[in-house]
């Protein structure tokens, strides 16, 4: 009887096991099949533009997510909690998060506005009327979105050139836009988006006070170094009207200070006169504190109120595909493919599933216009905070912009020591770190600093030929712009192991064109293919096709451009006779400026890719009297 009663409660347990592992078996399956929770897909779906007015429209409604092993999806669905009416549908993938189908229930009540009237409404903004009215032949179109807001676009034959964004529900105007703010976002007046702290006034004008006090020459307060020190600054004309959307004014601005620059720099190339820049016991001591300071504001800003731009989300990107063995050049995610990763409050999809890798990643598909030390140099970053797939925080483009902050100061004050003394490199090293386009820059997370970074280095080891070769290449290959310093360099001594250096790190850098997908052909289209054929609002020979009143420059940048191509080549033979730090640091800002000056894209960043050689060029002692370590070699 015992034994039967053992063997009866030895049969109940495993029953009762069995029924557990029944009940729970489809809970197992879906952890172990699920890459998503259903947090996690309701996130992916809640933030469609539909969806808003139905939340509006019936406060209380619920979530519910349910997953489908079989066809490895999400159901989710958004309901009445009262009554269980089922408001929107979303089939959602697993594996990718794509967003496979939508049934989004209209809102109940209709427009309160119609075409006619939206049309009407944008005709009355003054904005609208003063551009329009410069046009023949305007035609017009009005659409209303999904999150119940009219747009309204204006035509002069097949080019947009005003659109305005109404609100349906409160009939109210919320967004002009005109001329290039149709299709460029820089041209809007959004600081929020470019630099945010460092756009207010009680940011900039300290800052700039304090780069201009701290380099300043308080014997002579009155001479051409401060001449020289406001114009570095003046730039923030051009930047105040770019924050208020007008690339009218904005751009013209910016040439003023380049043009005086580059006069400047051509004087002190040719005009190598003795000069004392001395450095008092106390001045060091203000430079230390300011150098720690600033240092520190600069990186808990960047860390605490700073965006991303295309410029590094892209370097992220391509040092992505160098870590998946391919190379950057034509693979950047596009958007196509179906939407994924939600959707961003103007109602575009976040990622789209790439046709190639099958992975839900966010749209650049122009982001592989750099040299291959771009995308090497945020290879470790990558490596260690990996990246999403999706334009988010991207931890791995904040300390890599931070890194290049670093390694520019740090370059500096090893050129300021190599070619004068530490205090001179202290100098040196505040700045860039009080400079305020330099922030602006860090602020971005774009990769300019690389190619300041870079320059200072250069120049702190110009007495080192092979070393100086293979910086050249790094350059160079950065944002190709700096190609522009080649001919420069082969000025100097030592041009056959200069040589060997450039070329040895030249075909390192290019090698990766050897991974999947390379090519030179394609290496070509993608940069400098693609930027010749640029036409920009920020750049006063293109502006010009963004406004009917404005002359064609484009003749005139052609003639520019052939004018700069012969000076560059020319820096190879003149000037004549020695050249000390001073004088190649002066010309390698002239080249970088000159090309800068006559291309058809300039943005507040790139002051970085010059401000190394400038501030070398305006800030070290000069003794021609000694015998200069760099002469040109004599002409065969």
């Amino acid at each position: 009887m015992a034994t039967s009663s053992g063997a009866f409660g030895s049969l109940s347990r495993r029953l009762a096991l069995a029924a557990l592992v029944l009940l729970v078996w489809p809970a197992v399956a879906q952890a172990a099949s699920a890459r998503l929770t259903a947090p996690q897909a309701i996130a992916l779906v809640a933030s469609d533009p539909a969806v808003r007015p139905l939340l509006a429209a019936n406060r209380g409604a619920a979530w519910e997510g349910v997953y489908d092993l079989k066809s490895d999806t999400w159901t989710v669905a958004l309901e009445k909690r009262d009554s269980h009416v089922v408001l929107a549908t979303f089939r959602v993938r697993d594996n990718t998060g794509a967003i496979a189908s939508r049934d989004v229930s209209p809102p109940k009540s209709p427009p309160r506005l119609s075409a006619k009237d939206a049309i009407r409404l944008a005709k009355r903004e003054p904005k609208v009327r003063d551009w329009t009215g410069q046009y023949d032949h305007v035609t017009d179109s009005a659409s209303l979105g999904d999150d119940r807001t009219w747009t309204v676009r204006f035509y002069a034959g097949e080019d947009q050139i005003a659109e305005v964004h109404i609100a349906d529900r409160e009939m109210r105007v919320n967004e002009v836009r005109t001329g290039p703010q149709v299709d460029w976002m820089q041209a809007r007046g959004l600081p929020q988006s470019y630099g945010r702290l460092v756009n207010r006034w009680w940011v900039f004008i300290p800052l700039s006070a304090i780069f201009v006090g701290g380099l300043l020459n308080w014997r002579r307060p009155v001479s051409i170094r401060t001449v020289d020190l406001l114009a570095l600054v003046s730039f923030g004309a051009s930047l105040y009207w770019f924050d208020h959307g007008d690339l009218f004014v904005a751009t013209p601005l910016v040439y003023p200070p380049l043009l005086y620059l580059v006069v400047r720099m051509v004087w002190l190339a040719t005009r190598p006169r003795p000069r004392r820049v001395t450095i008092g016991s106390t001045h060091v001591l203000v430079l230390v504190a300011l150098l720690f300071a600033l240092t520190g504001f600069r990186l808990g800003l960047n860390n605490q109120d700073s965006n991303i731009l295309d410029v590094g989300y892209a370097s992220v990107v391509g040092a992505d595909r160098i870590l998946d063995g391919r190379a950057p050049y034509g693979t950047m995610p596009r958007d196509i493919g179906e939407p994924c990763g939600g959707y961003r409050s103007g109602g575009e999809p976040v990622g789209h599933v790439q046709p190639t890798n099958g992975r839900c990643e966010s749209p650049v598909s122009t982001g592989d216009t750099y040299g291959p030390t771009v995308y090497l140099i945020y290879v470790p970053a990558v490596a260690v905070f990996g990246w999403s797939g999706l334009w988010d925080d991207l931890p791995a483009a904040h300390v890599a912009a931070s890194a290049l902050d670093l390694a520019a100061i740090l370059g500096l004050f090893v050129a300021g020591y190599r070619l004068a003394s530490a205090r001179h490199g202290l100098l040196l090293a505040f700045g860039w770190a009080a400079n305020p386009f330099t922030l602006y820059a860090l602020n971005l997370n774009t990769n300019d600093a690389l190619v300041g970074a870079l320059l200072a280095w250069l120049l702190a080891f110009l007495g080192r030929p092979v070393v100086r070769g293979v910086l050249l290449a790094a350059t160079a290959l950065s944002k190709l712009g700096p190609l522009c310093l080649v001919p420069l360099m082969f000025s100097l001594r030592g041009r056959l192991r200069m040589a060997v250096g450039l070329i040895v790190g030249s075909a390192l850098l290019m090698s990766i064109l050897l991974l999947d997908g390379g090519g030179l052909r394609v290496f070509w289209d993608r940069t400098l293919g693609y930027q010749l054929d640029r036409v920009t609002p920020l750049s006063i020979w293109t502006i010009g096709s963004y406004h009917p009143g404005w002359p064609d420059l484009h003749w005139a940048q052609q003639v520019a451009q052939v004018a700069v191509a012969v000076g560059l080549i020319a820096l190879a033979v003149f000037p004549r006779g020695r050249k000390d730090a001073v004088s190649v640091a002066a010309l390698a800002a002239v080249a970088l400026i000159a090309t800068q000056a006559v291309s058809s894209y300039w943005f507040y960043p790139y002051i970085c890719w010059w401000l190394p050689a400038v501030l070398i060029a305006l800030l070290l002692p000069r003794e021609p009297e000694r015998p200069a370590p760099l002469t040109p070699t004599p002409a065969a």
